[in-house]
Order: C-alpha cells, then sequence, then structure tokens
C-alpha cells in the first residue's frame, strides 16, 4: 500500500520564486527608499510612507505605481517623464544594494539548496525590471544564482501579476506539467496571478506585514517564513508544516493535497 502510494505520488519538479517579499526584504528598505530619492532628484514633493507604499504595492512594477500615484494626485507629469523618474530609481536601488542593506530572508538559501539536491528546477518570477533585479542577484544572491534554470521579469511579459503570464510563461520553460509546479510568494496579487495559471502556492507573509493588512486566503498554504532551525516557521493556514521549516517534503504535500483537491 505505501509503495503504491508513492508511486502515485506527484513529484515536486519546479518552484517559482517571488523575489520583492519572498527571497528578500526589498520593499520597505530597498524600493520605497529609492523611489523617494529619485523623487527629490526631480524636486518633486512626493515621498511615499511606509503606510501609502504597502497599498502602492497592490500595482505591479514599479514605473506602473508612478503612473498609478501621478493619475491619482493628477499631476502632469507624461509617461516619458515617469519612465525618467523610474530609470533614476533604480540607480538608487543598486546602491542600495551594493551597499548590502538589501538582506535575504530567513530559511531562503537553506531551501534553494535542498531543492537543488533533489533536483528541483527553480526559476525567479518577478514584476521587478531586469535593470533593478541583476544587481541584486550579484550581490545576496550570487552564490546560488548556479540553482536557477531561468529568470522572468517585467520585460518577458506585457500583462503582470495578478495576472498569470509570467507564470504561464515558467511553467512553458521548465517544461514540466503544472500539477508539479509551485509558487513561492508574499502578496495577494503574486497569489492571485499563480492560482490563475493553475500551480499551487504557498504564501509566505512579507517581513514588513502589519497586523491590520490583508491577506490571501488563496494560497494552498501560509506561512510567517520559510524557517530555519533557529527561526521555526509559524503555520498561519492550509497543509500543516511536516518539521519546524518549509522542506522539500513539505512542498511535495502541498501540490499532491492541492491535485486531491482538484479530483
Amino acid at each position: 500500500y505505501i509503495v503504491l502510494w508513492k508511486n502515485n505520488m506527484h513529484e515536486l519538479k519546479a518552484v517559482f520564486w517571488d523575489v520583492d517579499g519572498t527571497i528578500a526584504d526589498t520593499e520597505l528598505c530597498g524600493h520605497r527608499v529609492a523611489f523617494n530619492l529619485a523623487f527629490k532628484d526631480y524636486d518633486l514633493d512626493w515621498n511615499w510612507n511606509e503606510k501609502e507604499y504597502l497599498e502602492l504595492l497592490n500595482i505591479s512594477g514599479g514605473l506602473n505605481r508612478i503612473i498609478h500615484f501621478r493619475n491619482k494626485i493628477h499631476s502632469k507629469l507624461d509617461d516619458s517623464q515617469c519612465a525618467k523618474i523610474q530609470s533614476r530609481k533604480r540607480i538608487h536601488y543598486e546602491n542600495l544594494i551594493l551597499s548590502g542593506k538589501i538582506k535575504v530572508r530567513e530559511g531562503v538559501l537553506r531551501l534553494i539548496n535542498e531543492l537543488a539536491n533533489f533536483q528541483v528546477g527553480q526559476f525567479i518570477v518577478t514584476t521587478s525590471g531586469r535593470d533593478s533585479l541583476e544587481p541584486f542577484l550579484e550581490s545576496s544572491l550570487s552564490s546560488h544564482l548556479q540553482f536557477f534554470s531561468g529568470l522572468i521579469t517585467y520585460e518577458n511579459v506585457t500583462k503582470h501579476k495578478p495576472f498569470p503570464d509570467a507564470y504561464n510563461l515558467a511553467v512553458q520553460l521548465s517544461n514540466k506539467s503544472e500539477v508539479n509546479c509551485l509558487a513561492i510568494e508574499d502578496s495577494i496579487i503574486g497569489v492571485e496571478a499563480a492560482k490563475a495559471a493553475n500551480i499551487s502556492c504557498l504564501l509566505t507573509l512579507p517581513p514588513w506585514r502589519s497586523s491590520n493588512q490583508k491577506i490571501s486566503y488563496k494560497a494552498n498554504a501560509c506561512v510567517n517564513s520559510l524557517g530555519n532551525i533557529n527561526y521555526p516557521s509559524k503555520l498561519i493556514y492550509g497543509e500543516r508544516l511536516i518539521s519546524n521549516n518549509v522542506d522539500y517534503e513539505y512542498l511535495t504535500a502541498i501540490i499532491n493535497k492541492n491535485a486531491e483537491n482538484k479530483i
């Protein structure tokens, strides 16, 4: 019976990683600070505080956030000026990364290593632009880049999260069945994108989440972090943890439970 059960199990074959808030605490201490520095460079009296920026995270992509905010306050900036601000913001963000202020979250490197040991394909799937992403990958994540088979950024799709396009592309590039894939996300729009692409999703709450913020209940499971030996994961909802942290066995359990629920 046990052998038969194992033979009927779905293997975890591909994991898709979001970056901002999932792999690293980039938003409040990285992107937000860089936006404000760029606004200052262009003599704008815009300053996104933490509360306002958390609201803006409902908009996917940095340029889209600038345009959304411009429209909200009825600014006369045109799209090309917004694009220049976004380009300047990337420079500030890169400097913040190079200064070592952007840290990888608990358990991320451990899980990347473990998935690599089980020969699970790993892809980065983000709404960030490649220019913003590469400095982070080449500094904070440089020791683990070899374990990633692909990189999907803002430029690779026209419709961004919560639309499924980026994840549909990730499934296509992985050359795996949807049932064998899982996304790790930190946001409502990220979870919606993964579920719209018909793949399992683990929600790991971002470190800046406050107790009164909304969280998505559409993920297959939700934890406060991926966890480490000295910093165990805490389950918020969904599939029960098998050990003290998120590991290969737990992610495999998630995709199998998801497949079972679809029958």
